[in-house]
């Protein structure tokens, strides 16, 4: 709740959608409206689907949108109907929000990035040590970017038929939560 930019990674593959409509699913639109209605006004927000692209067009690229109420409609309607499938793995999305966006030299920013998602397919170890890197600590133990994570269970009744893309997702982003100094919280089914 702190951070005064905030950056959402949210995973558009096919388990995110409405099967008959390939509509984002409208719990995912209620839980980032409920995550933007926790910061009333920040300076900064930005939207990556899981491949890094950034999901409010090119005019978007590389820099912070201001925060409105009519840019936050204008990040429901865009996500409703954001047509570009993304893989189910968050971390090019969460790179690529560090990298185009944090600023280590301004001391007033405190930004906190949501990954929205239901699956991971790769393995976690390689992700937290590129992680930690990307985001290290400073000297009194604080990293500069916060990481938060809402969970989808879209497939974990399936997982196992799967490889368990759902529980590594799981897996994953508590360990990478807990590391960068945010929270996970699974919607319930």
């Amino acid at each position: 709740i702190e951070s005064n930019y905030i950056a959402f990674v949210i995973d558009t593959s096919g388990s995110m959608r409405n099967q008959n409509t390939a509509y984002m699913l409208p719990i995912v639109l209620k839980k980032v409206e409920e995550t933007l209605a926790a910061y009333p006004l920040v300076k900064g927000i930005q939207v990556f689907d899981a491949n890094g692209n950034y999901v409010m067009g090119r005019s978007s690229f590389r820099k912070w949108i201001p925060d409105s109420p009519e840019i936050r409609k204008q990040i429901q309607r865009r996500l409703f109907r954001y047509p570009v499938p993304s893989q189910s793995n968050p971390v090019p999305g969460i790179i690529k929000a560090i990298r185009h966006l944090y600023d280590p030299d301004d001391p007033e920013m405190k930004m906190g990035i949501y990954v929205f998602g239901d699956e991971f397919t790769g393995l976690a170890d390689s992700v937290l040590r590129r992680m930690d890197a990307l985001n290290p600590k400073d000297e009194n133990g604080e990293r500069g970017v916060t990481i938060n994570a809402i969970g989808f269970p879209n497939v974990i009744h399936t997982s196992y038929s799967m490889g368990q893309t759902g529980l590594r997702f799981a897996n994953l982003m508590r360990e990478l939560t807990y590391e960068h100094g945010g929270a996970f919280i699974v919607v319930a089914d």
